[in-house]
């Protein structure tokens, strides 16, 4: 294994560590900050708005990893349909995190090895995410046929 490859799953491993506490954080903030059992319909839409903004901050985190490390000299780089903006490392980051990497840009070198992190974390905190609200939707119409 390449000092690379040490440097970016070392930086993956940071990635999903943030992820999981910034994801519990989110998750307890959604949950405090709900209208109560008079509204559950409008208990459930906050809950799927908020849930989106939070991955939304969590996309955009590992863009920012992203970033970072293909700064870093040796680390890799993505292929020629890349043009390095923010949009760009926005997509990849996004694409990664929800479809777990399927994407028209090919991660080349160490960094892949982020992008399938970001893959990981991403199916994580979105299985969450979908207990989560499965879990307020039980609560709040259990006893509806």
């Amino acid at each position: 294994m390449t000092s690379s490859e040490v440097v970016v799953l070392a930086s993956g491993a940071m990635l999903l560590a943030l992820l999981g506490v910034l994801h519990l954080g989110g998750l307890r903030l959604i949950g405090w900050c709900q209208p109560r059992r008079r509204h559950p319909y409008l208990r459930v839409l906050v809950t799927f708005w908020a849930l989106a903004v939070l991955h939304l901050v969590e996309i955009a985190i590992g863009a920012l990893a992203l970033w970072l490390l293909a700064a870093v000299p040796g680390t890799g780089a993505f292929g020629p349909a890349f043009g390095g903006a923010a949009a760009d490392y926005l997509y990849v980051a996004g694409i990664s995190f929800v479809t777990l990497g399927y994407a028209q840009v090919e991660a080349q070198g160490a960094i892949r090895l982020l992008v399938m992190l970001l893959s990981l974390g991403g199916f994580m905190v979105l299985t969450w995410s979908a207990t989560f609200i499965y879990t307020i939707w039980g609560e709040n119409f259990r006893d509806e046929p």
